[in-house]
Order: C-alpha cells, then structure tokens, then sequence
C-alpha cells in the first residue's frame, strides 16, 4: 500500500498527483470542512458505526498563492464535492474507495493520499 504523504508547505507533489492522475487524493480533519459537506458517521462501504473524523476528497487543481491553497475539488454529475467520511480506523480505505468511486477501478499504487493538517482551505 502507497504511504500518506504529509503536506506542510509547497503543494508540488500534490499537484504533480493531479497532472499524473487527473486529481490528488487529500484527508483532513472533519472539523475543518463546512457543516454542508459533513456526515456524522464513517460511510466505510463494509459498514461502521463510529463518528466520522476525517473526510477524503479528490482536488481536481491547485492556486498555491502566499496566502492560501486554493482547490477546485472533483464534483459529480449534480454538481456535489466527491467525497468520503470516515472514522480514524478506516482512514487508509477511504483513499481507495474514493478512487473506486470516481474511476470504477481499483486505485493503482503511485496514487499518494495527502494529509492536509496545516494548510487553509477555502471552500466555495
């Protein structure tokens, strides 16, 4: 299984991710996502009954400026942000299952799931 990739300042690997794969696979803190996005419970698709922690999400580009990271994030046919919420235990699964769901494929390795715990996101 590929290793997380901690990204704590200049995002060229994430978007080196999103040039090779067509977007990056990013985690980040439940919390940290508006009310709108959030789910109170881990969606593993085997089924679980903890809170969720974590939401994993697809960023289709990168603005990387000195005062935020902007992301334009992967969206579905109605428009909604693509993405899982999971509890701590089912972090590493969410990156796959997220890949699954917007490719129909089994994420290949070289695909890195990237932690996001210091940079600012806006979301529009």
């Amino acid at each position: 299984m590929t290793d997380r990739t901690l990204v704590p300042g200049p995002l060229a690997v994430l978007v080196d991710d999103i040039r090779d794969h067509g977007y990056a696979i990013v985690q980040t803190r439940i919390e940290r996502v508006p009310a709108r996005y959030r789910s109170p419970n881990c969606a593993e698709p085997d089924g679980c009954t903890q809170a969720a922690t974590l939401m994993t999400l697809a960023v289709a580009e990168v603005e990387d400026d000195a005062k935020a990271a902007g992301f334009r994030f992967e969206r579905d046919g109605l428009g909604d942000i693509v993405r899982i919420a999971t509890c701590d235990n089912h972090r590493t699964e969410a990156s796959h299952d997220l890949y699954y769901a917007l490719t129909g494929r089994t994420r290949p390795d070289g695909i890195r799931a990237f932690d996001l715990p210091g940079q600012h996101m806006q979301w529009t």
